[in-house]
């Protein structure tokens, strides 16, 4: 008998340390120490697709820990889903918070995306797989963020298909069944462009030229890589509501630098672009960096 009592003496106080641990990772922000915990949504499957969300803390501009949640995408073989600019053709992601609660603001970052070439063209995006983190910020720290995403998106391949997703998740403190996505979202974070201007960047715009006028207008770019650097590309955006034709390469020098052409006769009137400021993309199987060229 002293020996059973002795047993659920030690169960006792196994038990008592037990949900003071818990406690004191789940208690609000002003009581015990606690951090976020990573969770996700279940797969939500459709044709061709599946999607869902997950949350947890990762790195991001040397900032440690910062909340974030990632928006996943996994596709059948042979399945493409877009970026925010399509190429030719297809259906660049919308993105609706509006129904979540506690959440101040939102912001999606694109990993570096890749040109594919079909019948259609060029076409901008992902194969296989993408996440697209989403930095998150809530109204009151001390309280959980109840994310409502409804996401409209296409995924292709011989033909286009809209699809839908309507997803929820709610972030909350880490205890003893969590769970962390911190690797997947630091994989996809590392191929989000840098937003830089540095001529001193080893990948950089070298050279630009804007011939809006004449019987083969045209924009000329010539970009910097990285020595080895393989799958060098450049993507340009032009201003909200003004398509431009996909950027092409058309040379490459011994020393990196990549020449690309944009044929202005496929777009809208290149007199337009005069002033306007278009967005740069170079990526490669190195680095990803994001500028801006304000065509005179």
């Amino acid at each position: 008998m002293k020996s059973m009592t002795g047993q659920l003496a030690r169960y006792a106080r196994l038990a008592a340390a037990i949900m003071f641990l818990a406690m004191s990772l789940w208690a609000p922000a002003g009581g015990f120490t606690s951090a976020w915990a990573g969770s996700a949504t279940s797969w939500q499957t459709q044709k061709y697709v599946k999607t869902r969300l997950i949350i947890d803390k990762a790195e991001w501009q040397n900032r440690k820990d910062v909340l974030m949640a990632g928006i996943h995408i996994k596709m059948d073989p042979g399945w493409m889903t877009y970026w925010r600019y399509p190429g030719d053709s297809g259906l660049p992601p919308r993105f609706d918070w509006s129904g979540s609660q506690n959440l101040k603001k939102s912001r999606v970052l694109w990993p570096a995306p890749t040109r594919y070439k079909d019948s259609a063209g060029n076409s901008i995006g992902y194969k296989k797989e993408v996440v697209f983190p989403v930095l998150i910020e809530p109204v009151d720290p001390a309280q959980p963020i109840d994310l409502v995403l409804k996401m409209e998106f296409a995924v292709c391949a011989d033909i286009c298909i809209p699809a839908e997703s309507n997803l929820q998740l709610k972030s909350g403190r880490s205890g003893i069944f969590s769970r962390s996505y911190t690797s997947i979202l630091s994989r996809y974070l590392g191929r989000v462009p840098d937003i830089r201007s540095s001529s001193k960047s080893e990948l950089m715009i070298r050279n630009t030229k804007a011939a809006l006028s004449g019987a083969a207008p045209y924009l000329s770019i010539e970009a910097k890589f990285p020595p080895g650097a393989k799958d060098a590309d450049l993507f340009i955006e032009g201003p909200e509501g003004y398509y431009l034709a996909p950027a092409e390469r058309i040379g490459e020098t011994s020393d990196g630098t990549v020449k690309f052409k944009v044929d202005l006769t496929k777009g809208d009137d290149p007199i337009d672009l005069k002033g306007k400021t278009v967005t740069l993309t170079l990526v490669s199987n190195t680095a990803q960096t994001e500028t801006t060229w304000r065509i005179e």
